[in-house]
Order: C-alpha cells, then structure tokens, then sequence
C-alpha cells in the first residue's frame, strides 16, 4: 500500500529554487515585481535589476534574500562587474531572467533615429550583452537557465509601436543561438512570447490599430479575459526549473489563445 503520510501537494513544500540565485532584469515594473515574488516564494535569492526597497521588503517577508543592482548592461565591462557584484553576495547567478520591455509608440512614418537606436538598446542589445556574459558565468559550473520574457509581437505587428516589434524579433534568433551554444555547456536558453497581459491596452494604445481595445478581449481571447503578470510569472518559473531540463531553444507563447483568434459567435 502506498504511505500517503509522504504525499505533498505541489505548493506546500516544492521549493524549486531554494539556494539559487535569479536575476530580474527589469524588477521596477509590475511584472518584474510578479516574478521576483514568485521567485522568492519559491525560495530563490533575487538580483533586482532597477529594484525598489519596497519590493525587497515583500522579498523578505517571504523569508528569501534579495539584492537591488542599478548595472550598466549595455556593455560587456558592466555586465562583468553586475556579476562580481553578486557573486561577492550570494556566490553565483542560477537564472538569467530577462524581462525589460520597454515601449515607444511611433509608426514607420514617423520613426525617428533616437527611437530606433533607444528600442533595440533597451530590449535587445541589453539581452545580447547580459546573454553573453551571464552565460559564460554559468558556463564555469556547467548548469543555469536563461529565460527572456518577450512579447507575441516577436512575430505579429502591433499596430502602434514598430520598434518594438522589431527588437522582439530580433530577440527570438537570440534565443536559438544561445540555446545551441550554451547548450553545450549545461545552460538552458528558452523564450516566452507573452501577450494581451492586463495593462497592455496602455502600452499598445493606438488610433490605427484597435488590436488592444481591452472592451473586446471577451471576444478575442477563449477565456474571455486578459492575462496577468502573475500567469506569466508561472510559465518562466516551469522554464527556469529543472522541471524544463529538456527545453531548450523553444519559444512558448503565453497568450491564451490571442494569436489564434478568428472571431466567435456569441
């Protein structure tokens, strides 16, 4: 018979993260603040990338550590000191969780060169240079995870902000190519295609577009609703697990069905 006195359930003790160290790139938003405390609530110590004080102190509550880190990661020299930084505190970094997502609306008509250089700087040179060194890092100990929380717009135009597209796009060969290289050496490179999250309809705002009239996610999305920061915190704690050990190099979009929508009768 089996002993049922050492069955758990999953959220009662699955600390997937305990003695590990994740790194949120961009914790200053609403969803970088839903994964640090997911992160934490699973027992990880959190790097907070442009952190707040008041986040640190929700992180420790939970009983994990935490560390606020304001690095330059546009440059190789300052992603090598933000990794010195947190090696001097808590050893090693375990998880790259890249999640900066910054938004400039403007149209191809009206594209400018200091939008276009400030896009692909914020959302995908920063990921390039984080990628190449953090990887390394974790390359000296054979394991680690990196996991970039992108957007559906890495592959379906937005209608209001086209650089930001464009540096999503750019981040999904990222993804592959340091799947492939990092691969090789113990690390997991994985991307989420997140969409039709609850505050979108701001970022997204647009008079050529009616894409994210949030009024009509009832009928666009199958379950009626939006997305939450907490939902797709969920799906990057499964990629950053050793639960998505054999995921490597795969892009998951988290949209509940907003890409695939045609149109429901009521």
């Amino acid at each position: 018979m089996v002993n049922v006195t050492h069955i758990k359930k999953w959220g009662d003790t699955h600390m997937r993260f305990s003695g590990k160290t994740v790194y949120v790139t961009q914790a200053n938003t609403a969803q970088g603040e839903a994964l640090a405390l997911r992160f934490a609530s699973e027992g990880a110590n959190l790097v907070l990338g442009s952190g707040t004080e008041e986040l640190l102190g929700k992180i420790e509550a939970k009983g994990a550590k935490g560390m606020i880190v304001t690095p330059d990661i546009l440059t190789y020299e300052g992603a090598e000191a933000l990794v010195d930084e947190v090696k001097a505190k808590f050893g090693r970094i375990d998880v790259l969780m890249y999640n900066n997502n910054d938004v400039i609306r403007t149209h191809l008509e009206n594209l400018t060169r200091d939008v276009f250089e400030s896009q692909l700087n914020d959302n995908t040179k920063s990921c390039f240079v984080l990628t190449r060194i953090v990887g390394a890092h974790m390359a000296e100990y054979g394991n680690g995870k990196i996991v970039i929380v992108s957007s559906i717009h890495c592959d379906k135009p937005n209608g209001s902000a086209v650089m930001y597209s464009i540096s999503k796009g750019c981040l999904n060969m990222l993804c592959k190519e340091s799947a492939l290289y990092f691969g090789r050496r113990g690390i997991q490179t994985n991307l989420i295609e997140a969409g039709a999250v609850e505050g979108d309809d701001k970022l997204f705002e647009s008079e050529f577009s009616p894409l994210y009239a949030m009024d009509l996610m009832a009928q666009r999305i199958p379950r009626k609703k939006a997305g939450t920061n907490d939902e797709i915190a969920s799906v990057a704690a499964f990629l950053a697990s050793s639960d998505a050990d054999f995921v490597n190099g795969a892009n998951l979009r988290a949209d509940g069905g907003f890409e695939l929508f045609y149109g429901f009768r009521e």
